[in-house]
């Protein structure tokens, strides 16, 4: 072969490009938001039911689902050589909406994000790349072992989608900073076995104390972070208090030992405390800070005194 030729640059027609020819895709729903997040759960062919129903194709773990909540059919036009998917209301407890609205039926279209529940999916068209990445997001979604809370990679790789989410429809959210007060003490006069045990034991509190839709993690050592979607930072206080009184009122009890633990918690809202997952962390970590210097056991919103 010749140079020429082997230099030269092939040519693809771009109407074949924009038809899709050379791209195969596929529908799914990612979870944005909710018990699975990033998962994607790929849509067949034909009917497929949505709900809390252990039969349903695609199960939603939250309590505000119907059993039967949504459907979706699947068409193909002939003519247009395309497929279409329509989501349908199945007289549902708590209502769909899609992209924030009430709706009883609408066809979906990229994009879309709908609501079962507290349960936010997205409708996508994914290439095989696009395909491969939404896997490869599952994949680092992962669970801190000890107190069964996220990871803090992952939530902050869900604190991302959400914010996004968020900013694009104007929705508040609220991020909490979490520390156990003097635990240091804990591990210093009852032994680490005791530490363990009730860093397992607020993860748990923490999980029992907010909605199945709000997301939490263990930041390090005695820290936590969560967020709260569609919370502004005041709402967020009544979230932070209910954990902050179990917490409080909790005996922690291990080998016929019972000791007592507090927690301080610092808030930050978006967007009037930032608008990115660092100016958002720094202004909760700012309202931690002022909760502990105010006597500890305190919920304190960045700016309020």
């Amino acid at each position: 072969m010749s140079r020429k030729h082997a230099d030269s640059t092939m040519a693809i027609d771009r109407s074949s490009l924009d038809s899709g020819c050379l791209r195969r895709t596929r529908a799914s729903l990612v979870v944005l938001r909710g018990a699975e997040i990033g998962r994607d759960f790929r849509l067949k062919r034909g009917s497929i039911l949505l709900g809390r129903s252990p039969d349903a194709d695609i199960r939603i773990l939250d309590d505000l689902a119907s059993r039967e909540h949504a459907r979706i059919e699947f068409s193909w036009d002939a003519e247009r050589q395309r497929a279409s998917y329509h989501l349908l209301d199945l007289d549902s407890t708590n209502h769909t909406f899609v992209n924030s609205k009430r709706t009883d039926r609408v066809e979906l279209q990229e994009g879309d994000r709908v609501q079962v529940g507290d349960t936010v999916l997205k409708f996508v068209l994914l290439d095989d790349i696009e395909a491969r990445y939404h896997e490869e997001i599952r994949n680092r979604i992962s669970y801190d072992q000890l107190t069964g809370l996220l990871t803090k990679e992952s939530l902050f790789l869900a604190l991302g989608m959400e914010l996004k989410r968020c900013l694009t429809y104007g929705l508040p959210l609220a991020v909490l900073m979490m520390d156990l007060d003097r635990f240091k003490a804990v591990n210093d006069t009852h032994g680490h076995l005791m530490g363990s045990h009730v860093l397992a034991e607020v993860g748990r509190l923490i999980r029992e104390s907010i909605r199945g839709s709000d997301v939490s993690a263990r930041y390090g050592g005695e820290e936590f972070v969560g967020y709260l979607a569609d919370t502004n930072a005041a709402g967020a206080v009544q979230a932070a208090e209910r954990i902050r009184r179990s917490i409080d009122t909790h005996p922690f009890t291990l080998d016929g030992r019972t000791i007592r633990v507090t927690i301080s918690i610092g808030i930050a809202g978006c967007p009037e405390h930032g608008r990115d997952i660092k100016s958002l962390v720094g202004s909760a970590d700012r309202a931690l800070y002022r909760a502990k210097e105010s006597g500890r056991n305190r919920v304190r919103v960045e700016g309020q005194d």
